[in-house]
């Protein structure tokens, strides 16, 4: 490691940073002067000189391909579910589970699969089942399900473990093949592992990976490695079906099952593994081995004789060119491949009926999704760090290649990256070696900031990628910063961003105030939440008497979001006499550290949690007393809304447009919440029955107007505004 790398990591390390932050808030509080005039504009100018250091390092993507480092963790134990399905293989299958059951590493469920065998499976899997008991469940289908991948879902679906291992019920594998491929996925990008299988015929060895894959000399499978997807797929994989069987293979629990593996009766595995690693990484190891049993007469064999071979085949070009950024060379060589099969095995004469089963020039035509990529500033709490979280869901869910890269510009919360997609890639900008290397080795084709300092990192690498398109969302940050930071970061982006999104009116202000122009690509598009099942959280967890009326903040935990307020209107409110009111405030920070132990007892503080909506539901009404001026459409009213809780808030950004009559919004006098208007509303609500109804029952039809897919769609049609993909 060179030394300036080693300066750049220092400097971006959590210990520095916590130092930093020690040292604003000191000169915040005691020496405001110092703090506007010399700490702001030297922090700024460092956080630019490195930005600059970090986006800038890294291949391009004209050069080699480059594997991934995959980040390795001590004492990481995920749970994997083992799922065995199983038609018609009792000669293999006691081989089979043995070799399931003896695992060195020990921390996984079974789950076995009868799709009516008509043998003596039963028998045998019902001896395992009560053999083990303790970590596994037998399902047995009376009626045959017609199809594997029905099996491979229905298991899927069934699992409890963050990872997934499909042990068909005729192959077998090395004692070590969990606690070899499991510590891979200790990496968030690493979506699939694999290692190599030696292929079995009558219990002898017919073949090798190293045999079956000698003609891709891109990769060195002598050793292990991981790489993207996009270049896993590019470099290969695109042509031909590198993972020979899926009894060789761990990948991450989905919540959904691939449509275009239905109906395929060869290439469905194929499809299965093109789905499953989309924007993520692959990883490989030569150090285990999976066998897998190859039958005389076995099914994939016949099928090779069919013209549903090609059709197959071009199905998986097919989605390989809507998905995937590969050279024209890529379906070229796939083409020439399967020539060699249709004047080979299949016996064809004429090219023609290839070239009908399989078209490469329809196939070049197909109008290909781009890759995206979610920069977000942190994973942290705010509605600027979590809205991309779920948006990348969404985006993912409709089938788009989506990584998330966390630019790591605040301290982590372990909670909010359980707000992603587990199966949903993950990268962190202090591990990849530079958001350039990142853009090249993902082949990513959009990035979508929602931050100024993250806006202005990515512009440098955009600056010289003139084909990647640059999308920001503005949350509130641009109006709400240093006025010379605002300056730099305008002059950064004016170039680089191909579109901006905005929240709020207000946040075109800082934009008219420094004649930015360009206003024919700024959009407005309103945030949107998933929905999602929610658990009230009992209130006599926290001492709160049956019959109170609760109010619930849910923010960061600094000054600017108003808990002293909220602290003191309840006081307020509660000395008028009439029905307690009691008030939660979730959240961390400065303010939670500061009350911690020093609140009231109608105070309850709980601290940073990721099941707001639990807390919410709690309570009779969410709270919003905010004065922090970068306000602009706050989660915390779709939060509660979906809740099924109306809200009070203080008037900034779009919350009057976003509350409407399912709530009450109050002014703030000077930059301050009203302590005692606000303990006045508390109070009405409190104690007047009919007026908090009425407010209530207009919850439901204003939770609609945020709904996560119609948010999608419209920064789809932002995204794909241009012809670039």
């Amino acid at each position: 490691m060179g030394l300036n790398m080693k300066i750049y990591r220092a400097l971006t390390g959590s210990t520095i940073r916590s130092f930093v932050k020690r040292v604003e808030d000191f000169c915040a509080s005691y020496l405001p002067t110092v703090h506007a005039k010399i700490f702001l504009p030297v922090k700024a100018a460092a956080k630019s000189a490195l930005l600059r250091f970090s986006m800038s390092r890294g291949r391009n993507s004209a050069q080699p391909l480059n594997f991934w480092k995959v980040s390795m963790q001590k004492n990481f134990s995920p749970l994997v579910s083992v799922v065995v399905p199983n038609f018609n293989h009792a000669p293999f299958l006691r081989q089979r589970l043995e070799t399931v059951y003896s695992q060195s590493y020990r921390n996984f469920e079974v789950i076995l699969l009868d799709d009516a065998s008509t043998d003596s499976s039963r028998e045998i899997l019902k001896e395992f089942h009560a053999k083990h008991a303790d970590n596994t469940r037998l399902i047995i289908n009376e009626k045959n399900s017609g199809s594997v991948f029905n099996q491979w879902r229905r298991g899927i679906a069934e699992a409890r473990g963050d990872l997934v291992w499909i042990a068909e019920s005729d192959d077998f594998s090395a004692k070590n093949f969990l606690s070899e491929l499991v510590p891979a996925f200790a990496d968030d990008a690493i979506e699939l592992a694999f290692c190599r299988t030696d292929f079995i015929q009558d219990d002898k060895k017919i073949f090798t990976t190293e045999q079956y894959l000698a003609d891709l000399p891109v990769f060195d499978w002598t050793k292990t490695f991981a790489v993207t997807a996009a270049e896993f797929v590019a470099q290969g994989f695109g042509i031909k079906n590198i993972i020979p069987n899926v009894s060789g293979v761990l990948f991450r629990k989905r919540q959904t099952f691939p449509t275009l593996c239905m109906g395929m009766k060869l290439c469905g595995d194929w499809a299965f593994y093109l789905d499953v690693i989309k924007g993520g990484c692959v990883y490989y190891s030569p150090n285990v081995t999976n066998f897998y049993r190859v039958h005389k007469n076995s099914t994939s064999l016949k099928i090779q004789k069919e013209p549903r071979y090609f059709e197959e085949h071009a199905r998986i070009a097919e989605f390989v060119a809507e998905n995937y950024r590969v050279p024209a060379e890529v379906h070229e060589a796939h083409f020439n491949k399967l020539q060699e099969h249709f004047f080979g095995y299949y016996g064809g004469k004429d090219i023609s009926e290839l070239e009908r089963l399989f078209n490469v020039e329809k196939i070049l035509r197909i109008k290909r999704k781009p890759n995206i990529l979610m920069g977000v500033f942190s994973m942290s709490i705010g509605g600027g760090e979590t809205f991309p979280l779920f948006l990348a869901n969404e985006l993912s869910r409709k089938g788009f290649a989506v990584t998330v890269l966390d630019f790591q510009m605040a301290e982590d919360l372990p909670d909010v990256r359980k707000k992603l997609n587990a199966t949903i890639p993950l990268i962190r900008l202090n591990e990849t070696g530079g958001l350039a290397e990142v853009v090249a080795q993902f082949k990513i084709d959009l990035i979508h900031t929602h931050h100024g300092a993250t806006d202005s990192a990515t512009s440098y690498v955009v600056e010289s990628n003139p084909s990647l398109r640059h999308v920001v969302t503005l949350h509130g940050m641009y109006e709400a910063t240093d006025a010379d930071y605002l300056k730099e970061i305008l002059e950064r982006v004016k170039k680089s961003v191909s579109a901006f999104v905005y929240i709020a009116e207000k946040n075109l202000t800082p934009f008219k105030q420094n004649n930015f122009g360009r206003e024919e690509i700024f959009y407005k598009i309103g945030n949107g939440l998933e929905r999602s099942p929610i658990v009230p959280v009992p209130r006599a967890e926290f001492g709160i008497p049956k019959d109170s009326f609760v109010a619930c903040v849910v923010s960061r935990a600094i000054p600017q979001k108003g808990w002293r307020a909220a602290i003191d209107a309840v006081k307020l409110a509660n000395k008028s006499g009439g029905r307690r009111i009691d008030l939660i405030l979730v959240g961390a920070g400065e303010m939670y550290d500061k009350l911690k132990g020093r609140v009231p007892q109608f105070v309850h503080l709980v601290g940073f949690k990721s099941n707001v909506r639990d807390y919410l539901a709690a309570a009779d009404v969410g709270l919003l007393p905010s004065e922090y001026a970068g306000e602009s459409f706050p989660l915390l009213i779709i939060d509660s809304f979906f809740a099924g809780r109306p809200v009070v808030s203080s008037n900034l950004g779009e919350v009057p447009a976003m509350i409407g009559e399912a709530g009450i919004v109050f002014d703030l006098v000077n930059g301050k919440v009203p302590v005692a208007e606000l303990a006045k509303i508390l109070r009405t609500l409190a104690d007047d029955h009919d007026a908090y109804e009425k407010i209530k029952s207009h919850v439901a039809e204003s939770a609609e107007k945020f709904s996560l897919e119609r948010v999608a769609e419209k920064y789809l049609a932002v995204y794909l505004g241009s012809e670039k993909f």
